[in-house]
């Protein structure tokens, strides 16, 4: 007699592979709970669970069952991962960043335990060298391909949130490319916060990375979140030596600093100059919102707002016609940061009224918000964030929406830079 079983499968150690997941040996339609726990590289512990109903042979497939109940509501074999909930909010001090996630997935009938199956899952391939980077100014981390042949490589910057964030570099690389986690305010000697940030500095990373000498330095993409898809987007279209470019919800404007000491200035300045920037006037209505979200405690949503302070502002939209080489946009349509998916839009119809000769094109999530991570990662948390230490900041989405787009959306950025940079057409969810 077969005894109950989990069973396990992917076509990598990669975080983002494809995975099967099943049980077997049960009764027919026996009732089991089936539980995921992970401790992320923060030190925070997470856990899921899903309740099935066994089939006729006793068995469960993850891909096609739905649960009865647990924390996700559609048959969906990544379900586990995405929905964690975090049992504690009280990181470590000791931070990890590209440790495997270890999960534990445990089988149980009531409060019998049926089994136990422990898997790692992994940031990036252990052939892939990690290189911190200390020289002419960067802060960075340099993620490199093995052996001496010169390969494409892309810049990845992180967003609002400052500081140097390994992860998408690292898992990025694991197909194929160089990648170059570039921190640009919030750490170590660069600016503390994101106004007046020289691009200049970007400009020093690109000429950084093509005195490298695996570094093909006719093939470098850029790809970035949020304010740093506003850097990405502006930076490509001042330094042609960037062929490609990515932008996770990103502005089609410069927008002001975000800066809780200074008054209203640019993000953003080159050789010295402050780069011209959005100015729009804000309703009294959007602003007396802002405000009673503020003193009511009640999660604030910068939409509206951001809307209306690009609107109009001409002098300050991102010259995206100068870009020499193929964009790539990406947005969630109830986005409630800012309405990256308007803005996305206005990029690409600058570009058709330019007649860019490149490639372009704008992917929109119509139920996902403004926040996107890296494939099959928690995203119960995805459509808030803690903002100014004492409120919230609305993000839109909801978890299982914005777990499908940060999967799809993955997929796409691949295949995009695969295409376009690496000049293959490998197809990268097969």
């Amino acid at each position: 007699m077969e005894l109950p079983k989990i069973h396990f499968s992917s076509n990598s150690n990669l975080i983002d592979s494809q995975v099967e997941i099943s049980m077997s040996g049960l009764s027919p339609y026996d009732v089991v709970t089936l539980k995921a726990e992970m401790r992320d590289n923060f030190g925070v512990d997470w856990e899921s669970c899903a309740v099935f109903e066994a089939d006729t042979e006793g068995r469960v497939d993850l891909m096609t069952a739905q649960p009865i109940s647990g924390t996700y509501s559609e048959a969906d074999v990544n379900g586990l991962f995405w929905s964690m909930f975090p049992k504690s909010n009280v990181p470590s001090k000791k931070q990890i960043p590209l440790t495997p996630l270890e999960v534990n997935l445990i089988l149980k009938r009531q409060e019998a335990l049926l089994d136990v199956l422990s898997l790692k899952r992994h940031f990036v391939l252990p052939e892939v060298k990690r290189i911190p980077v200390r020289e002419q100014g960067l802060v960075a981390t340099l993620f490199s391909q093995p052996g001496e042949d010169k390969f494409p490589t892309i810049i990845v910057l992180g967003g609002s949130e400052g500081g140097l964030h390994e992860e998408n570099a690292a898992l990025l690389s694991s197909y194929g490319f160089n990648t170059l986690a570039l921190a640009y305010f919030g750490i170590e000697n660069l600016p503390d916060e994101l106004v007046n940030i020289s691009v200049d500095y970007i400009e020093k990373a690109i000429n950084w990375l093509s005195n490298q000498p695996n570094v093909d330095s006719k093939k470098i993409g850029m790809i970035g979140t949020s304010k740093g898809g506003e850097l990405a987007l502006l930076s490509v279209s001042m330094f042609p030596e960037i062929k490609a470019v990515a932008g996770y919800a990103p502005s089609s404007v410069v927008y002001p600093g975000i800066s809780q000491n200074n008054g209203s200035s640019s993000s953003w300045k080159y050789k010295g100059e402050e780069l011209p920037y959005a100015k729009g006037k804000i309703p009294e209505k959007v602003g007396a919102s802002l405000g009673k979200s503020i003193q009511t405690g009640e999660p604030i949503i910068f939409r509206d707002w951001y809307f209306h302070l690009g609107e109009g502002q001409t002098n300050a939209e991102i010259a995206v016609e100068n870009i020499n080489g193929p964009i790539l946009l990406i947005s969630g349509g109830d986005d409630q940061l800012w309405p990256s998916d308007i803005m996305s839009d206005r990029v690409i119809e600058r570009l058709g009224q330019k007649n860019h000769p490149y490639y372009y094109e704008h992917v929109t999530y119509p139920g996902a918000g403004h926040y996107f991570v890296a494939p099959e990662m928690p995203t119960t948390d995805s459509d808030k964030i803690a903002f100014a230490s004492d409120f919230t900041m609305l993000l839109g989405g909801n978890p299982h929406a914005n777990a499908v787009a940060h999967a799809k959306a993955w997929e796409s950025v691949k295949a995009f830079f695969g295409k376009y940079l690496s000049g293959n057409t490998e197809n990268y969810n097969d």
